[in-house]
């Protein structure tokens, strides 16, 4: 019998950028989604963020609620109005009973809580992220 190979098919890795002014956690981000197979590129500020994002620079934005600066809220809206229509994730520690709702409104896809964010973060990237 004589089986013809058929070439894998080629998936780039999906494009994640990163807010957060911690840099413990921008580092286990990165670590965590990049043995996932996710491209992870990680800013300290919404502001070094803002600076050359183009709409098509990332799949998906994880941003941290409560940055230096700008917030994940203003973050998110400044995406918006520079038309960067990719999801985005919120990730937060902070224990606020309406956080997921205001959060939703705002437009974030997801929130995530810390710091339990492994497998929580990744089931919700691959639910917004299907190859």
């Amino acid at each position: 019998m004589n089986a013809t190979a058929k070439p894998l098919p080629i998936h780039p890795p999906r494009r994640i950028a990163v807010v957060d002014d911690s840099p413990a956690v921008r580092q286990s981000l990165r670590l965590l989604l990049g043995a996932r197979g996710f491209a992870v590129d990680t800013f300290t500020s919404a502001d070094e963020l803002l600076v050359d994002v183009k709409p098509d620079d990332f799949d998906c934005y994880v941003i941290d609620l409560k940055l230096d600066g700008m917030d994940g809220f203003a973050l998110l809206d400044a995406l918006r109005k520079k038309n960067i229509t990719a999801p985005a994730v919120m990730i937060s520690g902070w224990e606020l009973p309406t956080l997921e709702v205001t959060a939703h409104r705002a437009g974030f896809a997801a929130l995530v809580r810390k710091p339990m964010m492994d497998t929580s973060l990744v089931r919700v990237l691959h639910d917004l992220l299907p190859e």
